[in-house]
C-alpha cells in the first residue's frame, strides 16, 4: 500500500485484493480532524474496492479519482457498494465503461453522488446503460458526460441514466446521451429513464438527448422518460428526443419524443428550457412532450416546446405537446409549436381529459391549419390569460359535450369573440366560462348562442370602442361582474342572471330592451345604461354615470350621477327608494304651460338624500304655470331635497330660462299641497305656498333677458335724438341790437360756404312711467356730427342754406330690472341733410332728417352671457324747428322757438338662445320743444381790424311725447317701455366768432328731467362744436 498527503487532504492509492484477504489496507490517519478521503482508481476491482473502504473509512465524504479508462464486466446482478456519505466520481479525461450484459453502475444508498467526467454504456448488440440510479430519496449530480451505449444487432439503444429509486434527485450540469438503435422497429436509448420512480424529481441544467434510430424504421428514444408516480422533471437547459430512421413515424406512440410523462408526472420547463421532439427523415417526427398519463400529469411551460422536424422538407414536422389518457393540465406562458404540417397541442385517447392554461403563445406548424385539437370524449378546456397567442384554430371535441372555453388570470386582456364559431378560430366548444380576478374585454361581434358563465372576476363587452358584442345569454354568479364598455349605443338584448352584478364602464349608452332578473349590483361609472323594461338589481349611479330609460328598476337607487328618464324625454320608474347622494336628476322638458311634453321620474317608495334636478328645454317657447309642471312624482315619503340647476338665482333661488320666462322648481302641486311631487313653475310666487298673494302668485316670472329686449328700442332712440339748430352751428344771425354792428347788418345772417364739426355726449336715466318688467336704465352716449352748408338762395327777405351731414357714435345702456339685469351696447353711424331759412329780419326755420344703422351686442350680467352680437338696426329721423329772435335792448334778445321731432327705430328679429323670438313691435317716438331762450352778443373790432363777435344764452324747454313709449315682442309676450310724456329742461350756451365769422367754437350744457315725479328721469349733457367759413 502506498500512500502520500497533498493540501490535509489523505489520498489513498486502492489496489485489488490478494487471494488471502479482501481487506483493503489504508494509511493511519494523522491527528488532523475530519477530512475528505480521495481514491485513486484504474481498475473495476480498485474501483469496487475504494467503494468498499469509504463505506468504513469515518470520512464525512469520499471522492474517487481515475486514472485510466475501466471497463465493467462484472456479470449482470451484482451491484456496487454505496457508502452512507457523500461520493464524487471524477474520471479526470477517462471514462467509466459498461459492457452490455455487465453489472450495472449501481448505487442504493441516499446520499448524495456527484459524477464528474465521462460514463459510457458499452456498445453491443443491445447497447449498454450509462448509469442505474436506485437508492431512495438519493442525490445525483452530473457534471460530467453520460452516454448509453448504441447496438450493433436487431436491439434498442442503451439509456444514458436510468433512475429508479423512490423520491430520488437527479441534477444534470452536464450532457446526457441515450444510445442510438440500429435495428428496424427498435428505439434509440432515452437519455433519462425515471421508471417506478414515485416521486423522483430530474433538474435539467444541461442536454438530455434520446439515441436515435440510424436505420430505416428505427424510433429515436425519448430525451426523458419518466413513468414514476409523482415524478417531477424541471428543464433549464435542453431536451432533445432522438431522431428516427428513415421512414419511422411517431405518429401514435409516442417515440423519438423530447419529455415522455406516464403515472402522474409532471414537467416544469422554465424561460430558459428548450424541449424538441426527434426529427424523422420521411415518416413523422417526435412530440416535443408525451402526456401517456392514466392519472393527472402537467405541463408547465415558460420556455420552448416544439416538434420535431421533418428533415425531407414535407410536413411530417411532431406534435409540440401529444397527450393520450389520464386527467392532465398544460399551463404555458412560453411557446408550444408544432412541428411542419402539424399541430402544437393533440389530445389523443378517448375519455381524456386535458386542460390548456395559455398566456404565451401555440402556434400551428407551418402547413398546419389547426394549433389545438382536443379528441376523444372526454373535457377539454382551453383558457386564455393575459398575453396569450394562438396561431391556428383550436378544435374541440365533436362529441361529449362538455368542453370549455375559459378566459380567466389575474391580469387584464382582451378577446376577439367574433373568432369563436364551428367555422372559425375556436371551434366546436360547449361551455363559455370567464374565471379569475381579471378583467377581460370583448371585442368583436359574437354569434355563437351559447351562454356565458361569469365566475370570478369580470367579463366585459366592448374595450372603450365601438365593437365588442354577445348573442347569448350570461349567467353572473355571486361577486363576478359583467361590464358593458363601449363608446356608441349598444342594445343588449339578452337575458342576465345569477347573483352578481353589471358595471357600465363605457362612454356610450348600453340598452337594455328585456327584463333583467340578476340580484347583484348595478353600478354606473361612465357613460349611460338605458333600461328599458326592467331590472331586479339595486343601482349606483357614480359621478360620470347616467341612468336612464323607460322601463322600470325593482331595487333602490343611490344617484350620485345622474338619472335621466326615458333619455330625458320619457318616464322612468323605481319601484324601490330613491337616495340621493348629491347627484341630479335631467329632464327634458319643452318649457311651457302646465301640460307641456315632459320626461319625468316616478319614485314608488321614499325619497331621501340631496339631488339637483336639470332641466333641458326641448323647444318650448315659455308660458305662464298655474299647477306647473311635474318633474318627478314621489308617492312613498318625500324626504328628499332637490334643488334646481338654473341659468340663474332669482330671489334666492335657481331659475331656468325658456323664452320669455323664468322657472322655478317647488315642491307639492296646488291642487295636492301635500302629494310631495316636485313641479316647475313660472309665476312669481308660489301659489302652493298657503297666504301667498293670489294676484302676485299668478304673476309671471319674467326672464332675465326682457328688461333688456324692453328697453332695446328706447336706448337707440337716445341715439336718434337731433338737437336744435344753435346746438348744431352755432350763431349765423345776430342780433340788430348787439354794439357796434352796423345798422346795414342787423339781424342778417352771416353770409358764405362753411364746414363745421361738433361732439356730444349725454347721460340720461330713464325710469319708465310703465314698464313691463319695471326696468329702469341708464343711456351714456357719445357721438361726433359733422357737415359743410352753403347759401343757396339769398334775397332780400333772407338766406337758405342746405347741406348734407355726417354722424358716428355709441351708445352704452345698463338695465335694471328685479327680473334681472345687463347692458345693451351700440354702435351708430349715417348721414343726414339740413335745410335752414334764415330770414334778415331774425326770424329761422330748419327742417332736418337723418338715417342712421346700428350694430348692437346685448349682454345679460344675470345670466352671464351675450344675448345678441352685431344685431343690425336702422334709424330714422326728421326735425322741423322754427323762432324768431326779438331784441330787448342794448345787447339783449329772447329767441322764442318751437320744435318737432319724428324719430323711428328698427332692428333685426332674432332668436336668442333660450328660444326667445325677439323683435320690435313699436319704436316711433314724435316729440315736441316749445322753448325760449335769453340772449346777449357783443361785438367788437380787433386790434388787426377784423370783426369779433360773443354770444352768451340760457335756455328752458319744455318736451312733450306724443306717443311716449316703444314695445318689443319677445316670444308671446308684448313688453312695453313708456317714459314719462311732459320734460323740461334748461341749458346754457356760448358762440365766439372771430376773424370776420370765420371762425366759430361754439357749445351748450343742458339738463332735463321729467316733470312727473320729478327727477326720476333725467339727462345732462354737453355739446361742443367748431365751425369754418370760406
Amino acid at each position: 500500500m502506498q500512500s502520500n498527503f497533498c493540501r490535509g487532504m489523505r489520498q489513498v492509492r486502492a489496489r485489488a485484493p490478494q487471494a488471502s484477504s479482501i481487506t483493503l489496507a489504508v494509511a493511519l490517519l494523522f491527528p488532523m480532524g475530519a477530512s475528505a478521503a480521495e481514491y485513486l482508481v484504474g481498475t473495476e476491482a480498485e474501483l469496487r474496492a475504494a467503494l468498499g473502504a469509504a463505506m468504513t473509512d469515518g470520512d464525512p465524504t469520499a471522492t474517487i479519482r481515475f486514472t485510466a479508462d475501466i471497463t465493467i464486466t462484472t456479470p449482470g446482478t451484482s451491484t456496487f457498494n454505496s457508502p452512507v456519505k457523500p461520493v464524487t466520481f471524477d474520471t479526470q479525461g477517462f471514462s467509466l465503461i459498461r459492457n452490455s450484459g455487465a453489472a450495472g453502475f449501481t448505487f442504493t444508498a441516499a446520499s448524495p453522488r456527484t459524477f464528474n467526467g465521462s460514463y459510457l454504456g458499452g456498445t453491443a448488440a443491445q447497447g449498454g446503460l450509462g448509469l442505474l440510479l436506485l437508492g431512495p430519496s438519493a442525490q445525483a449530480t452530473i457534471n460530467g458526460t453520460v452516454a448509453g451505449g448504441a447496438s450493433t444487432g436487431a436491439f434498442g439503444g442503451g439509456t444514458g441514466v436510468s433512475a429508479n429509486g423512490a423520491a430520488l434527485t437527479l441534477t444534470n450540469n452536464g450532457s446526457i446521451t441515450g444510445g442510438d438503435a440500429s435495428g428496424a422497429g427498435m428505439a434509440g436509448g432515452a437519455g433519462v429513464s425515471l421508471s417506478a420512480a414515485a416521486g423522483a424529481t430530474v433538474i435539467n441544467n444541461g442536454s438530455v438527448t434520446g439515441g436515435a434510430g440510424t436505420t430505416a424504421g428505427a424510433a429515436g428514444g425519448a430525451g426523458i422518460s419518466a413513468s414514476g408516480t409523482g415524478a417531477t422533471i424541471i428543464n433549464n437547459g435542453s431536451i432533445k428526443g432522438g431522431g428516427g430512421g428513415v421512414g419511422f413515424s411517431a405518429a401514435n406512440n409516442g417515440l423519438s419524443t423530447g419529455v415522455s410523462l406516464a403515472v402522474g408526472t409532471s414537467l416544469v420547463n422554465s424561460a430558459t428550457g428548450l424541449i424538441v421532439g426527434g426529427d424523422a427523415s420521411g415518416g413523422m417526427a417526435g412530440a416535443g412532450v408525451t402526456m401517456n398519463t392514466s392519472a393527472t400529469g402537467s405541463v408547465i411551460n415558460q420556455g420552448t416546446i416544439r416538434g420535431g422536424a421533418d428533415l425531407s422538407g414535407g410536413a411530417g414536422g411532431g406534435r409540440g405537446i401529444r397527450v393520450g389518457g389520464g386527467t392532465n393540465t398544460i399551463e404555458n406562458s412560453g411557446l408550444i409549436e408544432g412541428g411542419a404540417g402539424n399541430v402544437a397541442i393533440f389530445s389523443l385517447a378517448s375519455g381524456t381529459n386535458l386542460t390548456v392554461v395559455n398566456s404565451g403563445t401555440i402556434r400551428a406548424g407551418a402547413g398546419s391549419a389547426n394549433a389545438v385539437e382536443f379528441g376523444g370524449s372526454g373535457i377539454g378546456v382551453l383558457e386564455l390569460q393575459a398575453g396569450s397567442s394562438i396561431v391556428g384554430n383550436v378544435v374541440a371535441g365533436a362529441i361529449g359535450g362538455n368542453d370549455i372555453f375559459r378566459l380567466g388570470g389575474a391580469n387584464n386582456a382582451v378577446f376577439d369573440v367574433s373568432t369563436i364559431g364551428d367555422t372559425l378560430q375556436y371551434r366546436n366548444f360547449d361551455k363559455f366560462e370567464k374565471n379569475g380576478t381579471s378583467t377581460w374585454a370583448l371585442i368583436g361581434a359574437g354569434t355563437v348562442t351559447t351562454p356565458w358563465t361569469v365566475d370570478q372576476g369580470t367579463l366585459q363587452i366592448g374595450n372603450g370602442g365601438t365593437s365588442g358584442s354577445l348573442a347569448s345569454n350570461v349567467v353572473v354568479n355571486s361577486g363576478a361582474t359583467l361590464a358593458f364598455n363601449r363608446s356608441d349605443t349598444y342594445a343588449f338584448g339578452n337575458a342576465i342572471t345569477g347573483a352578481g352584478g353589471v358595471a357600465q364602464n363605457g362612454t356610450g349608452t348600453t340598452v337594455f330592451n328585456t327584463a333583467q332578473t340578476y340580484t347583484g349590483p348595478t353600478t354606473i361609472n361612465l357613460g349611460t345604461l338605458a333600461v328599458n323594461d326592467s331590472i331586479t338589481s339595486p343601482v349606483t349611479v357614480n359621478a360620470a354615470g347616467t341612468l336612464s330609460g323607460t322601463g322600470t328598476i325593482l331595487g333602490n337607487v343611490t344617484n350620485g350621477g345622474t338619472v335621466m328618464p326615458g333619455g330625458g324625454s320619457g318616464v322612468l320608474t323605481i319601484a324601490g327608494n330613491y337616495i340621493g347622494n348629491g347627484g341630479a336628476v335631467r329632464v327634458n322638458t319643452a318649457l311651457g304651460g302646465d301640460a307641456s311634453a315632459t320626461g319625468r321620474l316616478v319614485v314608488t317608495g321614499n325619497t331621501s338624500g340631496t339631488s339637483q334636478v336639470r332641466v333641458v328645454n326641448v323647444g318650448g317657447a315659455g308660458a305662464l304655470t298655474s299647477e306647473g309642471i311635474q318633474v318627478i312624482d314621489v308617492q312613498g315619503a318625500s324626504n328628499s331635497t332637490f334643488t334646481l340647476a338654473g341659468d340663474y338665482t332669482f330671489q334666492g333661488q335657481q331659475a331656468v330660462v325658456a323664452g320669455a320666462y323664468g322657472y322655478r322648481l317647488f315642491k307639492n302641486g296646488v291642487a295636492t299641497p301635500s302629494d310631495g311631487g316636485w313641479y316647475l313653475r313660472s309665476t312669481l310666487l308660489d301659489p302652493a305656498v298657503v297666504g301667498a298673494p293670489a294676484a302676485a302668485a299668478a304673476g309671471p316670472l319674467l326672464a332675465p333677458t326682457v328688461p333688456l329686449y324692453e328697453a332695446y328700442s328706447s336706448v337707440l332712440q337716445r341715439f336718434n335724438e337731433l338737437g336744435t339748430l344753435q346746438q348744431r352751428v352755432g350763431n349765423r344771425s345776430w342780433s340788430p341790437n348787439a354794439s357796434v354792428q352796423a345798422e346795414q347788418d342787423a339781424g342778417k345772417p352771416i353770409i358764405g360756404r362753411g364746414a363745421w364739426a361738433r361732439v356730444e355726449g349725454s347721460n340720461t336715466h330713464i325710469d319708465p312711467s310703465t314698464s313691463t318688467t319695471s326696468a329702469s336704465y341708464n343711456v351714456r352716449t357719445w357721438k361726433f356730427e359733422g357737415g359743410v352748408d352753403a347759401p343757396v338762395i339769398q334775397n332780400q327777405s333772407g338766406t337758405l342754406v342746405v347741406g348734407p351731414t355726417f354722424h358716428y357714435g355709441i351708445a352704452n345702456a345698463n338695465v335694471s330690472s328685479m327680473f334681472g339685469n345687463g347692458a345693451i351696447d351700440a354702435t351708430g353711424y349715417g348721414f343726414g341733410g339740413t335745410a335752414t331759412w334764415y330770414g334778415n329780419n331774425g326770424a329761422y326755420v330748419d327742417a332736418r332728417a337723418t338715417l342712421t344703422w346700428y350694430d348692437t351686442d346685448i349682454r345679460s350680467s344675470t345670466l352671464a352671457t351675450k344675448l345678441a352680437n352685431g344685431n343690425r338696426g336702422s334709424g330714422v329721423a326728421t326735425s322741423l324747428e322754427a323762432g324768431h329772435q326779438l331784441a330787448l335792448g342794448g345787447n339783449w334778445s329772447i329767441t322764442p322757438q318751437a320744435q318737432l321731432a319724428w324719430s323711428q327705430v328698427r332692428f333685426d328679429a332674432f332668436t336668442d338662445q333660450y328660444g326667445a323670438n325677439v323683435s320690435r313691435d313699436n319704436g316711433n317716438s314724435l316729440v315736441s320743444r316749445l322753448g325760449v331762450s335769453l340772449d346777449h352778443e357783443t361785438r367788437w373790432t380787433a386790434a388787426n381790424g377784423k370783426t369779433s363777435r360773443s354770444h352768451v344764452y340760457g335756455i328752458t324747454n319744455l318736451y312733450y311725447d306724443f306717443l311716449h313709449g316703444t314695445s318689443a315682442r319677445v316670444a308671446d309676450l308684448s313688453v312695453v317701455s313708456k317714459e314719462q310724456a311732459l320734460w323740461a329742461g334748461l341749458g346754457i350756451g356760448a358762440s365766439m366768432n372771430w376773424n370776420d365769422d370765420r371762425y366759430t367754437v361754439y357749445g351748450e350744457l343742458l339738463a332735463r328731467t321729467s316733470v312727473q315725479n320729478f327727477g326720476d328721469s333725467n339727462a345732462i349733457g354737453a355739446k361742443l362744436g367748431v365751425r369754418y367759413r370760406w
